[in-house]
Order: C-alpha cells, then structure tokens, then sequence
C-alpha cells in the first residue's frame, strides 16, 4: 500500500472520528446537558457566598419554591449551612439547608412564624468522596392543608416530608440569600463542594428532581420556566469577588473572604 494511500486512509479516519465527536456533542446539548468544568470548594473556616440585593421575584420565595444543588461533604465537626434565605431585618422567618452534624444528616428546614419544619437525608454522606444532588422544596399558605409542605430528595429520591402549617409572617421580605454560612449567628461555615446551584419560585415534581439528577450527569436549568437564579460557576475565575447569575435575572453573589475558591472536582 502507498504511503499517500495509507495517509489518505488516515485522514479520512480522523474525519469520521471527529464527526462522531461532533456528533456526540451535538447529543449531549440536544438533551440539556452541558460541559461542567468548575465547583466551588468552601473551606469550613470563613468563606461563604452572600446576595448584595434583592432578588427578582423573591416574594414568592416566601410561600414556594425550590432550591436544586450538588454537594460533596467533607469531614464535618460542626454543622455546616449550604443554603440560607432571611428576611432583611429579623430572624423569626428563614429557610435553609444544612448538615446537622449531631444527627449526621442533611436536613432541610422551612421556619415560618416561629415553628421549623425539617426534613432529614439518610445517612452516610460525610466525607464519602461522593458528590450527591439535594433538591428542597416547599408550598405554604394554601387553602388546601395537603398543599402545604416542605421535602429533601437526595440523588432523585424522595428522602423526608413534612407539612407545614404557618406563613412567612412579617413584613420584611427574605432578601438575603447565602450559600455557606449561618448569616444570623455567622458560623456553621460549610465544608465541603457545591455546584450548579438553582434556585427555581415554583414546586419541583418528583419527576423533575428526577431528570434533573439524571442518574448523577447535572442537567442545563436554563429553559425551566421557574428559574430565578441559576450559578454553573462555569465563569468564574482566580481574583473575582462576585459569582455570576447565568440566569436572565443576572442576581450575582458576592465571595466572600476568598479569591481562589474554584475547584476542577465536579460531578
């Protein structure tokens, strides 16, 4: 065989195997998913996110919604808050998501008009080297009872619910969104990663969580009707003080105490 035919064969090859590619890729967006390069990996000591305004269409925050995050726990001695939402001025009326480290579990918690609903993961997630998708969601102020609730999936299943029985009760609205602290008492600094956090004014179903966690290959929020807030972290890079919003609402957080919290590990 002749060397131009040999080179001929490899080109051409090389063309088929870069169609595939191609091919391939074009797959994966056609499906939603996407190319998912960077967490954020918080050190358990002081660095934390934190919203600098109110978020676009946070009132309906207060009666519904839902909060979709990846998360990879490290060795905890202290709980650690991944999510939290608060009114401006006050505490009697916040939202979170933390682990409860004296329970070794994940748990979600809606505190509205001085009573706190939680709801629990299983256990076994700490320092597990395993990143796992956490989904809470929650309805209050339905004439319906049955409507008003608050529930944990964990890696698409259903882990814990509870019904919620009160309102967000006081005039200030929950303006205030952090991811990796307790912003009230200014501990329970997070350790560990999070990513594609999502924050969504609507009810998840079961079956979203579901297409969401995908069997563990996050899934692109952007289209979803409910999106408020969406940080791929995609990018973000060394030096910045502020986390874009890929959503349209462009609600950007500020980081805080870090300028090289970005990390390659991810889902």
């Amino acid at each position: 065989m002749g060397i131009s035919k040999i080179n001929s064969l490899a080109v051409a090859s090389l063309a088929k195997m870069d169609s595939i590619a191609k091919a391939n890729i074009n797959k994966i967006n056609s499906v939603g998913f996407f190319i998912d390069n960077i967490s954020f990996d918080f050190d358990g000591a002081n660095d934390f996110l934190s919203s600098g305004g109110n978020l676009p269409g946070v009132n309906a925050l207060e009666t519904t919604g839902s909060v979709s995050m990846w998360v990879k726990l490290d060795a905890m001695s202290a709980n650690g808050v991944m999510w939290q939402m608060t009114a401006e001025s006050g505490t009697d009326n916040q939202l979170f998501i933390l682990w409860q480290n004296q329970v070794g579990k994940i748990r979600g918690s809606v505190k509205l008009g001085g009573t706190a609903n939680t709801v629990d993961s299983g256990s076994g997630l700490e320092n597990d080297d395993t990143w796992h998708h956490v989904v809470m969601t929650w309805n209050s102020g339905s004439e319906t009872s049955s409507l008003n609730f608050v529930k944990l999936y964990v890696d698409g299943s259903q882990t814990d619910t509870d019904a919620i029985g009160n309102t967000w009760n006081d005039g200030s609205e929950p303006a205030l969104i952090t991811f990796g602290r307790n912003s009230i008492q200014n501990n329970a600094f997070f350790n560990g990663h999070m990513n594609d956090i999502a924050i969504f004014n609507d009810v998840l179903s079961a079956s979203e969580v579901l297409i969401i966690y995908n069997s563990g290959l996050p899934k692109n929020e952007f289209r979803h009707s409910g999106l408020v807030a969406y940080y791929t972290m995609e990018g973000y890079s060394n030096g910045d003080t502020s986390l874009a919003d890929d959503s349209s609402n462009s609600f950007a957080l500020t980081v805080n105490n870090s300028t090289d919290i970005d990390s390659t590990d991810t889902p």
